[in-house]
C-alpha cells in the first residue's frame, strides 16, 4: 500500500478499531479471540482498501469482514474438537457479562454503567447482535442485514425479541432491588 492510500486507510479505519474490538467481544465473547480476530479484519481490509467505495458506510465494511472472519474461524475450530481448561468453562457458565460475581441487584436509577451491555450480552443468539448493533453502534436496519446478510425483517423481528430479553432483565434487576420497574421505565 502505497502512503497516500496507506494515510486514507488509517485516518477512515482506525478511528473504528475500538468499536470492532467491542464486536468482536461479543461476538467471541473472550477477549484473546476478540483481539485475534480484529487484528485479522484490520489486515484483510487493509489488502483489500481498493476495493472500498470512499463515502460509503467504513465501520458497517469493518464490521461484515470482522463477522465473517469470525464464522470462518468458528467453522475450523468446529472441525477441531478441543477441550476447554475448567476455570474456562466456569467462565463460560457464568455467562460473559463484566458484572462481578455476587454483585447486588440495583434500581433503575442506581444501575451501574455496564449494567445495559451486560443485559445485552445475556440476550441469547440470534437476538444478541442486532440488539448491539442497532442500540450500542448506531447501525440502521439495512445496514445491521448486510452486516450479518439477514433480510431487515428479520433485523426488525430479532431486535423486537433481544430488546425484549433486555428489558425483562433489568425490570428483574429492578425487581431484586424492591422497586416497582415499570413506574420507572421511560416511556
Amino acid at each position: 500500500m502505497d502512503d497516500p492510500q496507506k494515510q486514507v486507510f488509517e485516518s477512515t479505519c482506525l478511528p473504528f478499531l475500538p468499536d470492532c474490538y467491542a464486536f468482536a467481544l461479543s461476538l467471541t465473547r473472550r477477549r484473546h479471540d476478540a483481539e485475534d480476530v480484529v487484528q485479522d479484519t484490520f489486515l484483510k481490509a487493509q489488502r483489500a482498501f481498493a476495493s472500498f467505495q470512499q463515502g460509503t458506510n467504513a465501520k458497517a465494511w469493518l464490521f461484515t469482514i470482522l463477522r465473517r472472519l469470525h464464522i470462518d474461524r468458528f467453522r475450523r475450530a468446529r472441525l477441531r474438537p478441543t477441550s476447554l481448561p475448567e476455570d474456562e468453562l466456569t467462565e463460560m457458565a457464568r455467562g460473559a457479562s463484566d458484572m462481578p460475581e455476587g454483585a447486588p441487584d440495583l434500581p433503575w436509577d442506581r444501575l451501574e454503567p455496564g449494567a445495559v451491555e451486560g443485559a445485552i450480552d445475556a440476550v441469547p443468539d440470534p437476538f444478541r447482535l442486532p440488539v448491539r448493533l442497532r442500540d450500542l453502534d448506531g447501525f440502521s436496519y439495512r445496514d445491521i442485514g448486510a452486516i450479518l446478510n439477514i433480510p431487515a425483517g428479520t433485523v426488525m423481528s430479532r431486535l423486537h425479541r433481544g430488546r425484549e430479553y433486555v428489558r425483562k432483565s433489568l425490570v428483574s434487576l429492578a425487581e431484586a432491588a424492591g422497586k416497582d420497574p415499570e413506574a420507572s421505565t421511560p416511556g
